[in-house]
């Protein structure tokens, strides 16, 4: 049995992660390829081996509360130790990704809600004068069971963060600590989500090329890009003053955040090659700086968000880079075929494999938005019908040589396809597909879990 280390770098672009992570040895998939836009969706497929709509993991239900087995239940049930650490409240045990891992742990964002801990969130929701809520909140956290010391660094880290005095490392220094503290004496299996690439970007003072950038509320650009006159999107009586978000600024932001993130990811690296057979490093989704009318990575499955990072380190993965297609679906396969030698019965293929078959095609799913992101639009002065305009569904295809996508605009394609219809393939596989979803896990998000996902632009 081998130790294997998943590696997801939160929010990375495939072409930003080629100039910053050069260094990084292994096999790299230049034509991997997401399921979905977004965490959620990425994640399920890592975790079931299944699409995203097929493992019932989306916008209209983030949790992973599928009946099969997860990744780490099947490697626990084959004897792995499993560890997991995620910085990224979409992927905690508010959502059920604690499933199968012996220990996890992470940053604050993922040890919310506990009742143990006070909750910064809420109370901070509920007073008008922060610096007040601050003072009193640091009171009532001093009493009432609460883990005191837990739950005063939590306040202070939310009270200090932006700030010159406050700590822009958003879990990878951590990570990397618990990466060089490793040495498995049985078999394990680690898993990460590391989110100093997502927004708001802060890379450290000595990362900076510019000033931190937080884009803020995202999707409200990219609908109103949707409009030739975007007050028409508005209602009646509804007067907004509004500028969309920098570009040049927060590309610059996130570029700094991702050299920050190669820096630190570089020395956890090392400590994880040494004791780690495979460290498999990805990305879920990548993030839009205004290409095609959209921002960050709420709308669509354009290349720019579903063509994501892949290098796999370990035997049987030379130096070499590898433009056969491949889907995180592979990752779910191969991960279970290098840990007992046995072939998964979901879906991918394994990696170590995928150049003696090209003619395989994987899809891309883009199943609409959240109840929260409509209820915020909606509270900003949409219609409800311009809400709908973007409430919709899209799917890509992923070829040999090829991707092609839907978009508001039509059918859009990169590459040459080597299929005769591609749209009909896409459909033809679509429906093959099982659609799992029943939609009701997010009517309601718990406020302390809320207030978080709006700072990361959800809503």
């Amino acid at each position: 049995m081998t130790n294997i280390a998943v590696i997801v770098l939160d929010t990375v672009r495939s072409d930003v992660f080629t100039e910053a992570f050069e260094w990084l040895p292994g096999t790299w998939f230049d034509a991997a390829y997401s399921t979905s836009h977004w965490t959620g969706g990425a994640h399920a497929s890592l975790f079931t081996g299944m699409y995203p709509s097929e493992a019932d993991v989306t916008v209209a239900d983030w949790a992973l509360s599928t009946p099969d087995r997860v990744l780490a239940e099947q490697l626990g049930a084959a004897g792995y130790r499993t560890h997991a650490f995620s910085a990224n409240i979409n992927v905690s045990p508010a959502y059920g990704y604690d499933r199968g891992f012996d220990v996890f742990e992470g940053t604050r964002d993922t040890e919310y809600p506990k009742s143990s801990v006070f909750n910064w969130y809420r109370h901070l929701e509920e007073h008008e004068h922060p610096r007040l809520a601050y003072l009193t909140g640091a009171a009532a956290a001093m009493g009432r069971g609460y883990d005191t010391g837990r739950s005063l660094r939590f306040g202070v880290a939310d009270a200090l963060a932006g700030t010159w005095l406050g700590d822009d490392d958003d879990g990878a220094g951590r990570f990397r600590s618990l990466a060089e503290s490793l040495s498995p004496s049985e078999p394990t299996f680690l898993f990460a989500n590391l989110m100093e690439a997502h927004q708001p970007y802060r890379a450290p003072p000595s990362y900076r090329s510019g000033e931190p950038y937080d884009m803020g509320p995202a999707f409200e650009a990219t609908l109103r890009n949707r409009f030739d006159d975007p007050d028409d999107a508005l209602v009646d009586d509804a007067d907004r003053e509004y500028a969309q978000p920098d570009a040049d600024r927060a590309r610059t932001a996130y570029e700094d955040s991702v050299r920050y993130l190669s820096d630190v990811y570089r020395e956890a690296f090392d400590a994880l090659s040494t004791e780690f057979d495979y460290v498999v490093t990805l990305g879920d989704h990548g993030e839009l700086f205004g290409e095609h009318g959209v921002w960050e990575h709420g709308y669509g499955v354009y290349p720019e968000v579903t063509n994501v990072p892949l290098v796999v380190t370990g035997p049987d993965f030379s130096d070499e880079r590898t433009d056969a297609p491949v889907s995180l679906l592979d990752v779910y396969h191969t991960v279970l075929s290098l840990a007992d030698g046995t072939e998964p019965d979901r879906r991918g293929r394994d990696l170590r494999t995928v150049d003696d078959e090209r003619s395989v095609t994987y899809l891309t799913e883009y199943n609409g938005i959240a109840t929260m992101r409509r209820e915020t639009l909606r509270e900003r002065g949409y219609t409800p019908a311009t809400i709908d305009s973007v409430d919709v569904e899209y799917r890509g295809l992923v070829a040999d040589g090829y991707y092609g996508f839907e978009t508001d605009d039509g059918w859009r394609e990169v590459g040459t396809s080597p299929i005769e219809s591609p749209q009909e393939a896409m459909a033809t596989l679509r429906e093959a597909v099982p659609d799992n979803r029943d939609g009701d896990g997010t009517g309601s998000v718990p406020p302390e879990i809320r207030r978080r996902l709006e700072e990361l632009g959800y809503a």
